[in-house]
């Protein structure tokens, strides 16, 4: 089991919630348990033919069914249940209303007998089907089923890596008794791993034809690794400016994943409940992070002095030695700031060299220099990175809890080059018992404003983060904090974030509220004539937790209240 999380404990009304099934087959099946959890979403984990009450079911992954199986899952859907498949047939074309589309002349040992998706994009552009309206990145995906329609209604079609149309659907949907059946072909699952991992950074990263990504500058990092593509991933931010990854594309995959599930349970009128991924129905969250670069005093209290004027808390993410004097850590931490670590492999020094000894000891040192006995962030000088998933086992075995090194180095990465801004959890597939580390990754949208990102073009990013209810962390370095206008730059980049309803927080607390709303459990759901009685009991205390009924005609009940820890809250709806 890779973790439950949001899970209902004991159901006593058939229409609590709905059964998530993670097929084997792949690691990254197990995503859904990831997205489910960051969208709060209330789910049981079980696997096919274990049972259950609920008349939603999602099967992530291609599982391999027993013919028992298989009738039953049809009798469920006949019966009124609405089954959700992320890329799998399972058997069941008939059900579906689809067929497998052969390989055709794929021969040799391994070759498929059916046809396989590789990279690709969706093209779902105009459609007004509720699970596409209104999506604006690229769409890019990496695997999944070639199926055709059938007796099956299908939305949308797979343009191959090159943007040429290949005729494929993306979803299809046929209702089969009483219930609906619903497939999503592409592999979105595979797809937001693949895009928020990336690949292995063995050596420089190939450049952007066009000069706006020279990633190849001999220095290992986090630009090395991506997977997002310069020309089809990227757009026009303004005249004259370099292009950016302005559009989250494993958001809004993740984003046709949990509307799906939606307009499944709609379909079969179950309403699903789901704790708000914010306090209070904040929108968003912002996040600004100071890198230490240069180590000046003077900067640094210059920047706090600005951190003082915004009414914000900030995290510093410190190089070691830092030669700060102790009175300013100690006036950092007054001011409700984050100590973090700067984590530096970019010297020839033996101790500023790539290595968990030597993550260790800088760590080690920022503690006893600084007084910060509660370090759990880190972000790594100048975005450096080796390897795959080495660092984030790294800072897990070391004991910290977040890092904010994914990231632009270069002006054209700026945006969401790992196509997120959630505060996601790496899932090591790699792994011989695959599993989540208890590591949370801050994406960086950009460095400097009005050095590496153009100030006027904030807003576009804080829009997003609003729209997919994510994190807009930005990094400020103090040694740039006394160029003309740069103090300016950082107040209005605050401003406009309280203007779209934002908070500005340290990553600790991100983390904190991330751990604590994990924690909830929904315990009971009971129908109450024409009302639910709720109950949950949260593991850690939980303050302005907004709980949310989505009914089955669309609309919504919310309520907001403070869960304590270990204590059962019972509310009527």
């Amino acid at each position: 089991m890779l973790g439950m999380g949001l899970a209902c404990v004991a159901c006593t009304w058939s229409q609590a919630t709905m059964t998530l099934s993670v097929s084997p087959a792949l690691p990254s099946n197990a995503y859904i348990v990831e997205v489910a959890q960051r969208a709060g979403f209330f789910f049981d984990e079980q696997l096919p033919g274990q049972g259950g009450h609920n008349r939603l079911l999602v099967l992530a992954g291609e599982h391999q069914l027993t013919d028992d199986q298989r009738k039953q899952f049809m009798a469920f859907v006949e019966n009124g249940g609405a089954l959700v498949s992320l890329g799998g047939l399972h058997g069941m074309p008939e059900l579906f209303g689809a067929e497998l589309v052969p390989s055709g002349s794929a021969k040799g040992f391994g070759a498929s007998a059916v046809l396989q998706l590789g990279e690709g994009y969706l093209d779902v552009r105009g459609s007004q089907h509720p699970v596409f309206a209104g999506l604006k990145s690229s769409l890019h995906f990496f695997g999944g089923l070639a199926v055709r329609a059938a007796e099956a209604k299908a939305t949308g079609t797979v343009l191959d890596r090159h943007g040429r149309s290949k005729g494929f659907p993306v979803l299809l949907e046929r209702r089969v008794g009483q219930g609906l059946a619903v497939l999503i072909a592409t592999d979105l699952l595979n797809s937001i791993v693949h895009i928020q991992q990336g690949i292995a950074v063995l050596r420089d990263g190939t450049p952007a034809f066009d000069g706006t990504m020279p990633i190849n500058d001999h220095l290992l990092k986090t630009d090395d690794g991506q997977v997002l593509d310069y020309d089809f991933d990227r757009v026009m931010l303004a005249e004259g400016e370099a292009p950016g990854f302005l559009y989250p594309v494993a958001d809004e995959l993740r984003l046709i994943l949990l509307r799906a599930i939606q307009y499944a349970a709609r379909a079969v009128g179950q309403p699903l409940l789901q704790i708000a991924p914010w306090p209070r129905d904040v929108p968003a969250i912002g996040c600004i992070s100071h890198d230490s670069d240069g180590n000046v005093e003077e900067a640094a209290r210059a920047m706090l002095a600005e951190v003082k004027k915004a009414g914000i808390r900030t995290t510093w993410c410190m190089l070691f030695p830092s030669g700060y004097p102790r009175p300013l850590y100690d006036e950092i931490r007054a001011a409700g700031c984050e100590i973090a670590l700067h984590y530096d492999a970019m010297k020839e020094s033996p101790d500023r060299q790539w290595g968990f000894d030597k993550l260790v000891k800088q760590l080690e040192g920022l503690t006893t220099e600084s007084g910060a006995t509660n370090i759990i962030a880190n972000k790594n000088h100048y975005t450096r990175w080796e390897g795959r998933l080495d660092f984030f086992r790294w800072i897990e075995q070391a004991g910290l809890k977040i890092d904010g090194t994914m990231g632009p180095s270069k002006r054209g990465g700026c945006g969401f080059p790992r196509g997120t801004c959630q505060p996601w959890r790496p899932l090591d597939d790699e792994a011989a018992s695959p599993r989540f580390l208890d590591v949370y990754e801050i994406p960086l949208i950009t460095q400097d404003l009005d050095i590496h990102l153009p100030a006027k073009l904030a807003p576009q990013m804080l829009d997003q983060a609003v729209a997919h209810g994510g994190v807009a962390h930005f990094l400020f370095h103090p040694a740039h904090i006394q160029k003309p206008g740069l103090a300016g730059t950082l107040q209005t980049l605050v401003q406009e974030g309280r203007q779209r309803g934002l908070e500005w927080w340290t990553h600790a607390e991100v983390w904190q509220w991330e751990i604590a709303r994990r924690s909830v459990r929904l315990t009971e759901v009971t129908a109450v004539g024409k009302n639910l009685r709720v109950k949950v009991v949260s593991g850690q205390p939980l303050k302005d937790a907004t709980l949310i009924v989505h009914e089955p005609d669309g609309k919504q009940r919310r309520r907001t209240c403070d869960l304590p820890a270990s204590q059962a809250v019972e509310s009527d709806w």
